[in-house]
């Protein structure tokens, strides 16, 4: 089962998360890591147009890459959905002192083609 692997660990004294390389949110641990486990699944979808769901953990057409913000416990994971070229920066992140965790989505796609113009 795919899904138990750990690929990144983030949080704090009393609040642990972990995710896939895929940056799907698998484990989440409070108030220790030996109390209860309170995800079973949490996905993330995007529409595009009229398209069907994009799911960011399991497209086909989805290339990924994760790392650290350096020294810190920010994980990020990129996301390229390359059938319409939709950039996608997830951020997942515990604050140090709340037992909070925060998931910030940042989305690209060039919509317009830009022409120069000469005038003359």
């Amino acid at each position: 089962m795919e899904k138990y692997y750990n690929d990144a660990i983030i949080g704090n004294k009393e609040i642990i998360a972990s995710f896939t390389k895929k940056g799907e949110l698998i484990r989440l641990f409070y108030p220790n890591t030996d109390y209860r486990q309170f995800i079973d699944f949490f996905h993330t979808g995007v529409k595009v147009n009229d398209s069907s769901m994009i799911y960011l953990h399991k497209d086909v057409n989805n290339v990924y890459k994760q790392y650290y913000t350096e020294n810190t416990n920010i994980l990020n994971t990129q996301i390229l959905n390359t059938y319409f070229e939709l950039k996608i920066l997830q951020t997942d992140f515990i604050c140090e002192d709340k037992n909070i965790l925060i998931k910030k989505y940042k989305m690209n796609r060039d919509f317009l083609q830009i022409t120069k113009v000469k005038k003359i």
